[in-house]
């Protein structure tokens, strides 16, 4: 009698977990959380020579609209700890110019962003369920179309260059749902002192 009742109760047991499991399933140790997103946002950068001799006279920068997708994997690995490695690619209206003097010679060289890619880490604390600061270190670039032309005879030509460099930056997300963030991050470039885009980006995303 007594091992019926054991019986009853084990199995009365085991279909409460059972069905409390999925209400309440988290992301367990160690075991990665792939996800994929979207984000918008702006970006600054700085005017550059593009390797012609002379020294900048006069610039102007505009910030741009900068957008792009992502994906990524993100390992839970230890307590109170966030990590999380990415890939992604993205596009630009951010543009730039300068007035490069050369002894009497003065051209204009323009600059107009186009696509970039980046490989990145993301390392912080996540002191509260569904909540993360981190930092953000990688290498990433930037294809940008490049137009020089002469101030005095109005000659132009045009070329690209790949404007590549060390990431690095700050960042934070929330998970608003089971498998649905967002999250807000800055991020900086170095290429050489030159150029240097700095993007600030919001992005939503989805985890599977």
């Amino acid at each position: 009698m007594n091992r019926i009742i054991l019986s009853a109760a084990t199995a009365a047991a085991l279909s409460a977990a059972l069905s409390a499991g999925p209400a309440n399933a988290q992301s367990l140790p160690f075991v990665p959380d792939i996800y994929m997103g979207l984000e918008a946002g702006t970006g600054e950068r700085t005017a550059s020579r593009f390797g012609e001799p002379g020294a900048i006279t006069s610039s102007n920068e505009s910030n741009g609209v900068d957008y792009g997708a992502f994906v990524g994997i993100e390992l839970p690995s230890f307590p109170l700890g966030y990590f999380a490695v990415e890939a992604g690619v993205g596009d630009s209206t951010g543009e730039t110019t300068a007035i490069v003097t050369d002894g009497a010679a003065q051209r204009e060289v323009t600059s107009q962003a186009r696509f970039n890619w980046s490989g990145t880490a993301r390392l912080g604390l996540e002191p509260a369920l569904g909540f993360a600061a981190y930092g953000i270190a990688g290498y990433g670039g930037e294809q940008v179309d490049v137009t020089v032309t002469d101030v005095a005879t109005g000659v132009s030509f045009e070329g690209d260059d790949s404007m590549d460099g060390i990431i690095y930056g700050l960042g934070a997300k929330y998970d608003v749902g089971r498998d649905v963030s967002i999250r807000a991050e800055y991020r900086h470039r170095e290429t050489s002192g030159a150029y240097d885009p700095e993007q600030f980006m919001v992005g939503a995303y989805v985890s599977f």
